[in-house]
């Protein structure tokens, strides 16, 4: 145990993404080494770009992945320079390669980095203590949450024994699945989203030829992105002239359609202002467009590269992979295989399975994370959960009270959008002013 207590001027707890681009602001614009927080053995990575498979790829072309505000070709260029003098821009590259420039710029921030996870973070005199869990004290003035995404939220009704027998596997991203399962093995995963499509490419690559059952409320997969860019729609298919309405948003975006302009692009339109129309809705027709809008916009803005989206079609037309409507209403175990049980219309039907999923995406409730220090700091009412009970309250510049800031996913809290490298490029150079002004 370590009695001696570290002063430093910014403690940023999480090194993925989120906080490497800070880290890397602070240290290139401003000189300033920062002091990074993470248990995980590979820093800049986090959980979407520490992944081993070289068929996850982004879901965004090459041209759109730049980290540094005001320089578009940042990531081409570092691609040309160190992976493939003849990358294009229209690409869509491994995530594994864009960990490796995440990499790249952690080691030019290089900041002093602790191999521990914060346990407590109390104020003391106008800073902030932070109880590390390899017994360290560090004493900051300005900590910044860059915890990324947490694992899923439960499953309801799992019998227990189904965890502990190696049968439901709660976090789709553990090694030891992938490199065990027996290739002809029938598998059932929660949910049609991206973290499903991961799962499917991944087993393909692990050499697992079994059947596969997607299993969702609407069995949506995500759309996939066209062959060529697209052109791009240079007005926002909703205006700020819209009422602030669920209902008035989609009609105005239905004009947009009508007067001739294509969907993809339409959607596209929107990247820049969605966070300022959010913003401008009440809370109760936020609630109302997560509830019957949020999942289609999901499946249309989030998209599949095209060569991710024909590996999947081919699978469905060889009939390795269907997709089952439904929702789940308890798993249990029945002859050492996973018997889910879910609901469709007013029946319920049974699927047996040697393996379930959950591929439901990360949990934004951000009470019942496994994060001791974020119960912490909300049992202390230092931070507090966002007004739908996702992520956490923050204002403009992502301030959770005096000297404490979020970035990235804990945003989502206030923000429509903050997880894509678009939102967390302008969150870091920002708050990066905004640290060191202070």
């Amino acid at each position: 145990m370590q009695d001696t207590v570290h002063e430093v001027p910014i403690a940023i707890i999480g090194c993925g993404a989120s906080g490497t681009l800070l880290a890397w602001n602070l240290a290139r614009r401003y000189g300033i080494r920062a002091t990074v927080i993470d248990a995980a053995r590979q820093p800049a990575l986090g959980l979407a770009y520490a992944t081993p498979c070289m068929s996850h790829l982004l879901n965004v072309r090459s041209s759109g992945m730049s980290t540094v505000d005001g320089e578009p070709d940042h990531f081409i260029d570092w691609l040309r320079r160190n992976i493939d003098p003849h990358s294009s821009p229209d690409d869509f590259a491994p995530r594994a390669i864009f960990g490796r420039y995440l990499s790249s710029l952690h080691n030019e921030a290089a900041p002093l980095h602790h191999h521990a996870e914060v346990l407590s973070c109390r104020a003391d005199n106008g800073r902030y203590r932070l109880a590390l869990s390899d017994g360290a004290t560090l004493r900051a003035r300005q900590v910044v949450l860059a915890t990324g995404n947490f694992d899923p939220p439960p499953l309801p009704a799992v019998d227990p024994a189904a965890g502990r027998d190696g049968i439901y596997h709660h976090n789709a991203w553990d090694h030891a699945f992938y490199e065990t399962v027996d290739p002809q093995a029938a598998i059932v995963l929660i949910g049609t989203g991206l973290t499903t499509v991961d799962v499917i490419m991944r087993l393909r690559d692990a050499g697992h030829r079994g059947p596969l059952t997607a299993l969702s409320r609407r069995g949506w997969f995500p759309t996939r992105h066209a062959d060529t860019p697209l052109p791009k729609h240079d007005r926002p298919a909703v205006g700020s002239d819209a009422p602030p309405t669920a209902r008035a948003y989609l009609a105005a975006f239905r004009k947009t359609l009508k007067h001739g302009v294509a969907l993809l692009p339409a959607i596209d339109s929107l990247r820049a202002t969605s966070n300022d129309l959010w913003l401008r809705l009440p809370p109760i027709e936020q609630k109302r467009f997560r509830r019957h809008l949020q999942r289609r916009w999901d499946i249309l803005r989030h998209r599949m590269a095209p060569s991710v989206a024909d590996q999947i079609d081919a699978m469905r037309a060889a009939g390795r992979l269907r997709i089952v409507n439904g929702h789940v209403n308890r798993i249990a175990v029945h002859d050492g295989q996973a018997r889910i049980v879910y609901r469709a219309g007013d029946r319920e039907t049974t699927l047996l399975a040697d393996h379930v999923v959950n591929c439901t995406g990360p949990d934004q409730n951000y009470r019942r994370v496994a994060s001791p220090l974020l119960r912490d700091l909300m049992d202390r009412h230092l931070i507090a959960p966002g007004p739908l009970g996702n992520g956490l309250s923050c204002d403009a510049e992502g301030r959770l009270c005096d000297g404490i800031f979020a970035v990235g996913p804990a945003r989502l809290g206030t923000l429509f959008e903050s997880i894509a490298i678009p939102e967390i490029r302008a969150q870091t150079a920002a708050l990066a002013d905004r640290l060191a002004r202070a």
